[in-house]
């Protein structure tokens, strides 16, 4: 079926359009459309008043007028809401159920072994590979888009209504999402990406390894456990084997990031953190208080309490969150020093952690 049929009738229907159309059928009306009142509707006295809306001061009874007049059409309104809803389920389920389009922007990306010379389908498990000459753009069902650049590697794994999931193990993709939050995933060999409404790239090299940056919105990046939340104009990157590094902002020196790197991937020995660590906090700025924040629930003890005082003077603890709280790991109270880091980030924390209500 083309989509044709479902505006003007023309191509040949779908069995399950066909289906909703005879079940919808007795719904159908040959009355004449109605003429409307122009104005304000107004209650007559002469007509009983058996519904109202209270309002200070008065009351509006409006009811009797409408049922007299227009109820008959309450019936084919609501029949028309019904036959949308179902036609509008029917498409997001046709669009994302098992296949996502597939558009060649140059060269000639492959599906499978098959070139895409304009369009093409992807289905679920099919690869999409790009070499050194072509891209091309993914429509992640109804809720965006994916680029794919080339020299990369994406399988599609899920593609229902509550879950839109592909995989990248190689290359690059640009990602525009649209939709509600947790609805697509990105799995590379090192982190699982948790949209949460956002525009990000996210690349991943030979070994597994993996850089992200969010251009606008918010992504959580996590594996076994280990979770960075990543807001607008932040930069995170993996290792296979160990997840997400800190995240920083892209305004943070190179001498912090270089420092950040070798805190989360190098180095294990105390003696050689020590260095590094004065080095993070000399290189450190106000703005890199959500990086020391993240920092605390990945260093030991000892050096827990020296980002506790380098995040305090930038950040003070809010009442509820004390020092002895915080070396304890304790989640409400790292929680609450998080919301002072600024109102942008609290909410979506939050959701991500499930205590928005």
């Amino acid at each position: 079926m083309t989509d044709d049929y479902l505006w003007d009738g023309s191509g040949e229907p779908d069995p399950e359009v066909e289906r909703l159309e005879r079940l919808l059928g007795e719904f159908r009306s040959s009355r004449p459309v109605p003429e409307l009142p122009s104005g304000r509707l107004e209650h007559h006295a002469s007509e009983p008043a058996d519904s109202t809306f209270e309002q200070p001061g008065r009351t509006l009874q409006i009811l009797p007028r409408l049922k007299k007049r227009y109820l008959p059409w309450i019936g084919v309104a609501a029949a028309a809401a019904i036959a949308l809803a179902l036609v509008g389920n029917w498409l997001v389920q046709r669009h994302d159920k098992g296949a996502w389009d597939v558009v060649a922007l140059e060269g000639a990306p492959k599906v499978g072994s098959a070139p895409i010379r304009e369009s093409g389908r992807l289905e679920v498990g099919d690869w999409l590979e790009t070499d050194a000459s072509s891209r091309a753009r993914i429509n992640v069902g109804l809720i965006g888009e994916a680029q794919i650049e080339p020299n990369s590697r994406v399988r599609l794994l899920k593609a229902r209504a509550d879950e839109h999931r592909l995989g990248l193990v190689r290359g690059t993709m640009h990602a525009l999402i649209y939709a509600p939050e947790r609805l697509f995933f990105v799995d590379t060999p090192s982190a699982v990406a948790v949209d949460l409404g956002c525009t990000y790239t996210l690349q991943v090299d030979d070994t597994g390894a993996s850089l992200l940056h969010v251009t606008s919105g918010l992504v959580a990046f996590e594996f076994r456990g280990r979770e960075s939340f990543v807001p607008t104009d932040a930069f995170c990157i993996t290792r296979p084997g160990i997840g997400p590094g800190t995240p920083y902002y892209s305004t943070a020196s190179e001498a912090f990031r270089t420092a950040l790197t070798r805190l989360d991937f190098e180095l294990s020995d105390p003696g050689q953190r020590a260095p590094i660590l004065d080095l993070l906090f000399a290189e450190s700025r106000r703005d890199d208080a959500f990086t020391l924040w993240h920092l605390l629930g990945r260093v030991s003890d000892a050096e827990l309490r020296r980002v506790y005082d380098r995040l305090a003077a930038y950040v003070p603890p809010p009442a509820g969150v004390t020092r002895a709280g915080v070396e304890r790991r304790n989640k409400e109270m790292l929680d609450l020093w998080w919301n002072e880091l600024g109102p942008e980030n609290a909410y979506w924390y939050h959701f991500w952690k499930g205590s928005v209500k």
